[in-house]
């Protein structure tokens, strides 16, 4: 199973899913496309916006679509079109699977970023936990061990990186974000 945003002719899937505000399928920001064997299975239209735009990424994880656009963290479940919208704080930033960040527990399987904050959703695509405050402009996680999650917080941009450590299990500021400064 893959997943991918589209670019061109988004006409040959099997099935459409408008997620978003609009109702009309003129008013569309962007394209996925989930291809299951081979087969043009799903396409997830996301409804147009007017938010900031600056980065967008997707993952799977068993039968959840993660859609990160726009201000927007969609979750999507290909099997029974059911959607999840998470408003994140600023804009969304980056996806982070648990395997990419070579990690093996078993405290979360995806972590999404936005301006300032970091999610982190269970095998099951249900919201884990939530921590705020760990930047301005934009939260990058660069390391997950059993010790912790690592990563910078931009605060006073450009290049004003501050570290922080959350707890995997709980999200739980060890140390950095504005909570501790």
């Amino acid at each position: 199973m893959t997943i991918s945003f589209l670019d061109g002719d988004v006409s040959a899937f099997e099935k459409s899913l408008l997620v978003g505000s609009s109702v009309s399928r003129d008013a569309v920001s962007a394209s996925v496309g989930i291809v299951v064997g081979g087969r043009e299975f799903l396409r997830i239209d996301l409804a147009e916006t007017f938010e900031y735009t600056c980065f967008q990424d997707v993952r799977m994880l068993g039968n959840k679509a993660f859609i990160g656009f726009g201000e927007r963290l969609f979750v999507v479940d290909i099997t029974t079109e059911q959607v999840v919208l998470y408003k994140m704080a600023g804009y969304f930033c980056h996806l982070f699977d648990a395997e990419e960040l070579e990690y093996a527990g078993s405290d979360f399987s995806i972590l999404a970023s936005s301006a300032s904050e970091v999610l982190a959703f269970d095998q099951n695509g249900t919201l884990f936990w939530k921590t705020e405050e760990l930047g301005i402009d934009g939260v990058i996680v660069h390391k997950v061990s059993s010790t912790g999650i690592e990563g910078d917080g931009e605060w006073d941009p450009p290049d004003g990186w501050e570290p922080f450590v959350l707890s995997s299990r709980t999200g739980e500021r060890s140390s950095g974000g504005i909570a501790l400064k």
